[in-house]
């Protein structure tokens, strides 16, 4: 198991570093944070990839039906069932069985790890578990009178770890029952361009209170109407918006004095697993792209074609795992707003502009435990327990963000 000592961090700092500004402010944002909460409940669960290159550290990912928890420290299990029962207590609605439906990873390994580590979580914090089969189009769901069973069993709430690509499923309307998180903020409706104009104004209104810049911790981005990379319909919007965000990034650069080349990550505007996701760091390159990366923009999960993009600032990773040159990015997991840890996903033959979620990634688990709570300000503001509070502040930023997004579906 790798240790924090093994990540190896090289801060490139700025006038106005924005880890400082954190770790200074500490006592003023956990206040922030618990006011917030109070407002916007967070969802059930939730992973965010973060990338940090000192002088910038953001979010570029936030999954509300994560996987990966088999990759966790297990040293800290009894930290994880806590933040169970604290999340489901939350509920205010007696809950003893949990049905969860999952993905259709029939023969994906990991996933299947990841699975049943998340139900034995969930059955040693006292719940009553069953787990349907892969296939949502199983015919043992059935819906009556709008309570919804499976197989004899009734449960009292239904953990979604399937993020809907496919669709919804009929057996999921008009249910009674408590739906973890909502079936509405599964990727058949959601977009990430949507979710990042909701992190966008938590930010600002974060920024605003602390006084900095927000960009230092948000990527830029802008989105796409429909694209066809297959006959290069729509093209020309990309190029137009990747112009328009160069221009903004090459700005931020020039201001901060951070002598790095701009980039810009291509993606689907919704789906996961690191699917069609493409780096550009000039616009000749749009024109440019060659068969194998159309073909891998015409790829997703579920096998259906994404015709959505969002075009996304390009946020360097300068850590790395010692001894190995491979480049690592901390993924920082939850139960609703309480952080339980995560891991470093690192690959080696990556750079650091680049998407480490691909084949050959590895993982390196991590704690947070309770150094998340409150830096150490008698430590560098590199040091070990500082840099998790920054990871932790800026993942629960990215969590408040989805539970507005939850708010106002409701």
């Amino acid at each position: 198991m790798t240790s924090f000592q093994d990540v190896v961090y090289s801060n490139r700092k700025n006038h106005e570093n924005i880890h400082e500004i954190i770790i200074e402010h500490h006592q003023q944002i956990e206040g922030w944070f618990r006011n917030q909460w109070l407002k916007y409940p967070a969802p059930f669960y939730s992973s965010i990839d973060i990338r940090n290159s000192g002088f910038k550290i953001s979010p570029v990912d936030t999954n509300l039906f994560p996987a990966g928890f088999n990759n966790l420290n297990k040293d800290f299990e009894s930290l994880y069932i806590t933040a169970v029962k604290h999340s489901l207590d939350s509920l205010k609605t007696r809950i003893d069985r949990i049905l969860i439906i999952p993905e259709d990873h029939t023969r994906n390994f990991h996933y299947q790890e990841s699975l049943s580590y998340l139900t034995s979580l969930i059955k040693k914090a006292g719940y009553e578990v069953k787990v349907s089969k892969p296939s949502i189009n199983d015919n043992k769901f059935k819906n009556t009178n709008s309570l919804l069973e499976y197989d004899g069993f009734i449960p009292d709430a239904i953990l979604l770890n399937n993020d809907l690509s496919s669709g919804i499923p009929s057996f999921l309307d008009n249910v009674k029952q408590v739906i973890l998180p909502s079936k509405n903020i599964g990727w058949t409706s959601r977009l990430k361009s949507e979710h990042f104009n909701y992190y966008s104004n938590v930010c600002g209104n974060f920024s605003k209170l602390l006084g900095f810049d927000s960009w230092l911790i948000e990527p830029e981005f802008r989105n796409c109407g429909e694209i066809d990379f297959k006959t290069k319909k729509g093209e020309e919007c990309l190029i137009y918006n990747a112009e328009k965000l160069f221009k903004i990034i090459s700005e931020k650069y020039l201001k901060y004095n951070i002598n790095e080349r701009p980039y810009i990550i291509i993606k689907a505007d919704s789906g996961t697993y690191g699917m069609g996701v493409i780096t550009i760091d000039n616009i000749s390159q749009i024109r440019n792209l060659n068969r194998k990366q159309r073909n891998k923009m015409l790829s997703s999960k579920g096998k259906i074609i994404p015709n959505r993009v969002i075009l996304q600032e390009g946020v360097y990773s300068f850590e790395e795992i010692k001894n190995t040159n491979s480049v690592a990015e901390p993924v920082i997991y939850s139960f609703s707003n309480y952080l339980i840890g995560g891991f470093y996903r690192a690959h080696e033959n990556k750079a650091n502009n680049e998407n480490l979620n691909s084949p050959g990634m590895i993982f390196h688990p991590i704690p947070l435990n309770d150094i998340c709570i409150s830096p150490d300000m008698s430590t560098p503001v590199d040091s070990q327990i500082n840099r998790y509070y920054v990871y932790g502040v800026i993942a629960r930023l990215a969590i408040l963000s989805a539970a507005k997004e939850l708010f106002n579906l409701e």
